[in-house]
This record gives structure tokens, C-alpha cells and sequence, in this order.
């Protein structure tokens, strides 16, 4: 689905048999690039409703007429798409939905089970662990992974950081891990999160 601003994907996850359930994205067009006013008005096109039309690549007269300021003249840096993904009951992601996934700003990812359950536990149950939703947030470039669905014995905080341990072992420093509440509110900014595209040179250490 698509509408003026955002645009909604789905694509089936792999529960249980005869159980169908659901992943989702949602993401924003593409930002328009904004004016360096600055600039434009230094080569003569003060703010008016010829802006508008160099965010649309259109050239323009100065202002006294006397000459033509182009779009890439005075256009700053294009800002990525922000894009969250929520990802239902699962025991696996199947291709089409992982795909979605990908380069998501914020993803939600279910971590019912902890690896100690076993391998033969996800597939009876159905449901997945904080370690692999940790490794497929990394895989897919996720910004931040969002760890849900925790049974009732996992609700204590030794309990929480235990599971967020493991999606970190299996995230292996990619992605923020944390771990999600009821009525959760998150701000992602424009142009999305971008958390370690840092200088060589940085001293940030990126497993923090």
C-alpha cells in the first residue's frame, strides 16, 4: 500500500502449520533534498517559490535576471528513507520478508526462546530466539533491534538481560540491541539512524 508519504509491505513469516502470520514495513518516500539557502541566495535567488521548483530539478532565473542557478548548484545532500519493520510470531524468516527487512532503521523481532531451549523447541513451538533475531538484525543491516514477545518468565530484569546478551553474541556489534515494553515509543530522525558510519579515526567504541 502506498499513500503520500509512506509505503507498507507484508510478507508471510514461517510460524507454524496452518498458523499464518505476518511481517511489515513501513517506510517514508524518499526525502526531497532541501535548498542551501545560504548558497542560493549568495548567487542570487532569495527564498521564494522558485525553491520549490529547484528541489524538482528545475533551473531558475537570479532574481535581477541576469543569470541561471541550477539545481546541483545550490541542493544539499540527499537524506535516506527511514524505514521500520515488525516482525510477528516466527520460527523463521523466510527470503521475501527478510528482504523487506533490510536496512531497516528499527526492526521488532521476537526472542521467546533462548538458545538453551534447542533447536527441535523452535520448530515445535514455533518461535524464535533473542540470539537469532540479534543475528538476522545484523545480517539484514538493521540500525536497531528491537527484542519482543518474552514469556512470562523472562519479564524479570536478570531475565531481560540475559536475553539481550545473547542477541547481542549473535549481533556481533552491527546493531543496537534493546529490549521493548508496552506503548513503546521510538523517534527516528530524518535521514534515519546512522550510528557507526563514523571517521577511521573515531574513538567510539562501536560494541558500546
Amino acid at each position: 500500500e502506498k499513500n503520500r508519504r509512506l509505503i507498507i509491505k507484508a510478507a508471510e513469516l514461517d510460524h507454524l502449520g496452518g498458523v499464518q502470520t505476518f511481517g511489515y514495513t513501513v517506510e517514508e518516500q524518499t526525502p526531497p533534498r532541501n535548498i542551501d539557502a545560504k548558497k542560493a541566495t549568495e548567487l542570487g535567488v532569495n527564498p521564494s517559490d522558485k525553491y520549490n521548483l529547484l528541489k524538482m530539478g528545475e533551473s531558475v532565473p537570479t532574481d535581477d535576471g541576469t543569470g541561471v542557478v541550477k539545481p546541483e548548484q545550490v541542493l544539499l545532500e540527499e537524506l535516506r528513507a527511514r524505514k521500520l519493520a515488525v516482525l510477528s510470531d516466527h520460527r523463521r524468516v523466510p527470503p521475501p520478508m527478510a528482504g523487506l527487512c533490510r536496512n531497516a532503521d528499527f526492526l521488532v523481532h521476537e526472542a521467546t526462546l533462548r538458545m538453551e531451549d534447542g533447536v527441535d523447541k523452535i520448530k515445535i513451538r514455533g518461535h524464535n530466539t533473542a540470539e537469532n533475531a540479534g543475528m538476522f538484525g545484523g545480517d539484514m543491516g538493521c540500525e536497531v533491534v528491537a527484542l519482543n514477545h518474552f514469556v512470562s518468565a523472562a519479564v524479570s530484569e536478570d531475565a531481560i538481560e540475559t536475553l539481550l546478551a545473547e542477541a547481542r553474541r549473535g549481533n556481533r556489534n552491527r546493531s543496537q540491541i534493546i529490549s521493548s515494553y508496552d506503548f513503546m515509543e521510538v523517534w527516528i530522525p530524518r535521514g534515519g539512524f546512522n550510528f557507526y558510519n563514523l571517521p577511521l579515526n573515531s574513538s567510539k567504541d562501536k560494541g558500546k
